[in-house]
């Protein structure tokens, strides 16, 4: 069970935060259902980047700069940009969907020293690369096929997969995640970001900053949604599917809502395992500590290590913390086995985001500290609401109408889905010969 006071709480602030995002672009080659970003404005040029880069490093104090879109790896500027990040001490890190991959762009990207790359695949993408995968797990496939070919040619890079998180997908985590600790030498961990949208209903009007009521639908704002019953997963309803991939997973750190005092926004675990198994996580004090020496002696937290692996050095955070102890004993049972010894060490980390929550009395639980905060015309906004910025010159408030609530709303919703699966059912039986 998900309890905060058994975890460490990330330290980061607005003006102390380890991630730098910046999007290069909004152009993209492929379209995601939730999808925060329209195409408006193309490619920025380098120089606006640069201006992006060295305010997120006054003002942010980051570690690393997060390449994020439109989709960065079209982006025609982007070794020139990697090698300013480069020359500015940063580490870099890139949030793509992959289709643009090849062996030689990996091989510019081993070359111009990329730290870590997230790719992202779901079902709900439109993707030319798929072969008649269907569900997500099926789509491990697809995974597997990046993975290898990146492992390939760039070993060291540290590559995890994003993945959007539905009713459709909930229950295909358990082997989502079993698949992912299968492939640990290629894998390095997972991020679930659980769907959501700016809902579509009866009874809610928006306002701009103005006060002016405004027309909100998928033609004026991207990341609108009428199916209130998929943005209704909440981070618990993830921890518990990969529970059940994994008994010895545990979340080490998390980050909370602006508005609610039990919402879980940002949770971080890290597994440490070997051949294919899991001995345990990095518990609370050992993320205490590692964030602490990070700023202690580079002056910034940090999100994104510099190596996938740490050997078997990580288990002297057993010291000082129980669970990594625990995961130490298991390892020195698993190498009653001599040959064991030789297997190497890795770490895998899974994190889930649980994005911003319209509440019935019109409140936006944003995630607390927000992490993805990027740059706006010389401010710092919520990346993931950015296009309220640069549609309607800021952030859009939510005005509840009429006697019914949200949650009423959505209920509605549910039962109208479940009374036209019931019928559908009941005509599948009808129309099924009988003996």
């Amino acid at each position: 069970m998900l309890a905060k006071k058994d975890l460490y709480r990330f330290p980061w602030s607005l003006n102390d935060n380890p991630i730098g995002w910046v999007e290069v672009s909004d152009i993209c080659n492929i379209h995601c259902k939730g999808c925060y970003r329209s195409t408006l404005g193309g490619h920025k040029t380098l120089d606006e980047l640069k201006k992006e880069v060295l305010f997120m490093k006054e003002w942010r104090n980051v570690d690393n700069i997060t390449l994020a879109g439109g989709e960065p790896l079209i982006y025609p500027h982007l070794f020139e940009f990697i090698a300013f990040i480069r020359s500015q001490k940063l580490k870099v890190h890139i949030l793509s969907n992959g289709l643009a991959l090849t062996p030689e762009l990996i091989t510019k990207l081993k070359k111009a020293k990329l730290n870590s790359m997230t790719i992202h695949m779901d079902r709900n993408q439109k993707r030319a690369d798929r072969d008649g995968e269907k569900t997500d797990f099926d789509l491990c496939a697809l995974r597997e096929r990046y993975a290898k070919m990146i492992h390939k040619i760039f070993p060291k890079l540290i590559l995890t997969f994003g993945l959007t998180i539905y009713n459709q997908n909930l229950d295909e985590l358990p082997e989502i995640v079993r698949w992912g600790i299968r492939n640990m030498k290629y894998v390095s961990g997972f991020v679930f970001i659980m769907y959501r949208g700016v809902p579509i209903e009866e009874g809610v009007e928006y306002i701009d900053n103005k006060g002016a009521k405004v027309k909100v639908d998928v033609d004026s704002l991207g990341y609108t949604t009428d199916e209130l019953a998929e943005i209704n997963i909440e981070t618990k309803d993830v921890y518990d599917r990969i529970k059940q991939g994994c008994a010895r997973y545990e979340p080490a750190a998390y980050l909370g809502g602006t508005m609610t005092h039990d919402s879980f926004k940002w949770t971080a675990g890290v597994l440490i395992g070997a051949g294919g198994r899991v001995f345990g996580a990095l518990g609370p004090k050992a993320m205490e500590i590692i964030q602490s020496m990070h700023h202690m002696f580079s002056k910034s937290y940090m999100v994104y290590s510099k190596k996938k692996s740490f050997g078997r050095r990580i288990f002297f955070l057993g010291l000082f913390d129980k669970h990594v102890r625990r995961a130490f004993f298991r390892y020195l049972v698993h190498c009653l086995l001599p040959w064991r010894l030789f297997q190497r060490m890795r770490i895998f980390s899974i994190g889930t985001v649980q994005a911003p929550d319209l509440y019935p009395d019109g409140r936006t639980d944003m995630c607390d500290a927000c992490p993805d905060i990027t740059y706006w015309d010389g401010k710092l906004v919520h990346s993931c609401r950015l296009d309220e910025w640069r549609l309607f010159g800021g952030y859009l408030q939510a005005h509840m109408l009429g006697k019914r609530t949200r949650e009423e709303v959505m209920a509605s919703k549910v039962e109208e889905l479940k009374a036209a699966e019931t019928a559908m059912a009941g005509e599948a039986e009808a129309g099924a010969p009988r003996d």
